[in-house]
C-alpha cells in the first residue's frame, strides 16, 4: 500500500531501553521528512521520556511492564497490559492512524492486545508491522510475531525463518558521526590529535563497565602509565562523577558524562571502543565503522548480546571478550587495550571490515513497509 502523505499518522510503539527508542526515532525521521505525524507509545522509564523529548518527538508513557514468572511480577505485568490496552483504545477512537511500528521489548507487547482489539472495532487503519532488534528474539517478540501482519528483522535471527526480510537497523541523525575525528574530538573539548577511547553501556550505563575502568586505572594495567590518550566514558547514572575525578587523578584527559544524547559526537572522536553488545550499540557501531572491544552482557540466559556481537566479530571489524569476574576481565581487556590503542594499521582494516558491514538505507527501508517512500 501507499500512505497519503497529506495525513500520514504512525504510532511506533516500544521502549524502555534507548535501544528501543532509537531505531524508532529513526524511522521516524524519514516518516516526518514526508510530511508524515509519529506518536511513540513507551514505557514511563525515564530513558525513554529523556530520549524523546531531546528529539522533540510526541509520545506518551504507558504502564506496560516485563514479564515476570513470580507472582507479584506477572500481576504487575498482566495490570500494566490492561491499562494499556484501554489506553491504546481511547488514542484510537481519538485519532486514526496509518499503522504501527512495533519495536518490540514489553512495551510492545504490552499494548499488543489493545491494538488488536481496536483493529476488530475498526479504530485501527495499516498494517502492525514487527521490527525485531536482536539476532534471537526475545519472548515478547515472539508474542508479537504471533499477530502482526508483517515480521522483519534488523540482522539476521540465529535460527532462520522469524522475518520475511532483514532491513538493518535503523540508525538515528543523532548517532551518526557527521564530522571528522578531529571535529568532533574538539566539539567534546578533547585533543583532536590523540588516540580515544570510548566506554559504553549503552543509554543506561553499565556499572562492571565503571569498575573495569577504575581498576585498569589503579593498576596500571591499561597502558603502564602511557597517558598518550583520552577518553570517552559513558556512566549511566550516579557515577559520572567518581569516575571523572579517578580519570584526572591518573592524568588522562577525559570527557565523562552519564548519558550523551548526541552520542555519533562520540562514535566520531573514538579510535576504538569498549562496549556492550546490545542491538542498537552493535548497530551503531557498525554503521559508524569504529574499531570495538565487545564485553556482553554475561546474565541473559539466551546470550543474545553474545549472538548480537558475533557477525562483526567474524567479520574482523571487533573483538569478543567474556566479562568474568573484574581482575580475569580487567586483565583481558587491558592486555587487548595495549595493542590496539596506537596500532593504525590495524584500527584501519578494523574499520574497514565494519564499514563494508553497513546498512545506511535500514530507515528508509523500514519506513517503506509502512507505505512511506523516502524523498
Amino acid at each position: 500500500m501507499s500512505s497519503d502523505l497529506s495525513s500520514s499518522r504512525f504510532l511506533i510503539v516500544g521502549g524502555g531501553s534507548g535501544g528501543h527508542i532509537s531505531p524508532g526515532l529513526a524511522v521516524a525521521e524519514v516518516i516526518t521528512r514526508t510530511g508524515g505525524e509519529c506518536l511513540f507509545l513507551c514505557s514511563k522509564r525515564t530513558i525513554d521520556a529523556t530520549m524523546l523529548n531531546g528529539a522533540g518527538a510526541s509520545f506518551e508513557p504507558l504502564p506496560a511492564q516485563p514479564f515476570g514468572t513470580r507472582p507479584a511480577a506477572l500481576a504487575r505485568c498482566l495490570l500494566g497490559m490492561r491499562r494499556s490496552s484501554r489506553r491504546i483504545r481511547e488514542i484510537l477512537n481519538e485519532s486514526r492512524y496509518s499503522g504501527v511500528l512495533a519495536l518490540g521489548g514489553f512495551v510492545a507487547a504490552g499494548v499488543l492486545p489493545g491494538l488488536l482489539s481496536a483493529r476488530s472495532r475498526g479504530t485501527l487503519d495499516g498494517p502492525i508491522v514487527l521490527l525485531n532488534l536482536d539476532r534471537i528474539p526475545g519472548k515478547a517478540n515472539r508474542t508479537v510475531a504471533k499477530r502482526a501482519d508483517l515480521v522483519v528483522s534488523a540482522v539476521d535471527t540465529v535460527k532462520a525463518g522469524f522475518a520475511s526480510q532483514i532491513t538493518g537497523l535503523p540508525i538515528r541523525a543523532k548517532a551518526l558521526a557527521s564530522r571528522s575525528p578531529e571535529e568532533c574530538r574538539k566539539e567534546l573539548g578533547l585533543d583532536p590529535k590523540q588516540p580515544t577511547l570510548f566506554i559504553t553501556g549503552a543509554s543506561q550505563g553499565a556499572s562492571s563497565l565503571n569498575r573495569l575502568m577504575l581498576r585498569l586505572l589503579e593498576s596500571g594495567g591499561l597502558t603502564d602509565g602511557d597517558t598518550s590518550y583520552q577518553v570517552i566514558h559513558l556512566t549511566g547514572t550516579g557515577e559520572a562523577e567518581s569516575l571523572a575525578q579517578a580519570y584526572e587523578q591518573f592524568g588522562i584527559d577525559a570527557f565523562v558524562r552519564p548519558f550523551m544524547d548526541e552520542i555519533g559526537l562520540a562514535w566520531g572522536a573514538a579510535s576504538i571502543t569498549v562496549s556492550r553488545a546490545g542491538a542498537n550499540s552493535v548497530g551503531e557501531i557498525q554503521a559508524n565503522a569504529v574499531p570495538t572491544i565487545f564485553l556482553p552482557y554475561p546474565h541473559h540466559h539466551d546470550r543474545h548480546q553474545f549472538h548480537n556481537a558475533e557477525p562483526l566479530v567474524e567479520a574482523g571489524g571487533a573483538l569478543l571478550i567474556e566479562d568474568q569476574d573484574d581482575l580475569t576481565t580487567a586483565s583481558a581487556v587491558g592486555r587487548e587495550l595495549k595493542s590496539l590503542l596506537h596500532d593504525d594499521s590495524r584500527l584501519e582494516a578494523m574499520k574497514s571490515a565494519l564499514a563494508a558491514q553497513a546498512t545506511p538505507g535500514a530507515a528508509d527501508a523500514v519506513a517503506a513497509l509502512l507505505g512511506i517512500k523516502a524523498p
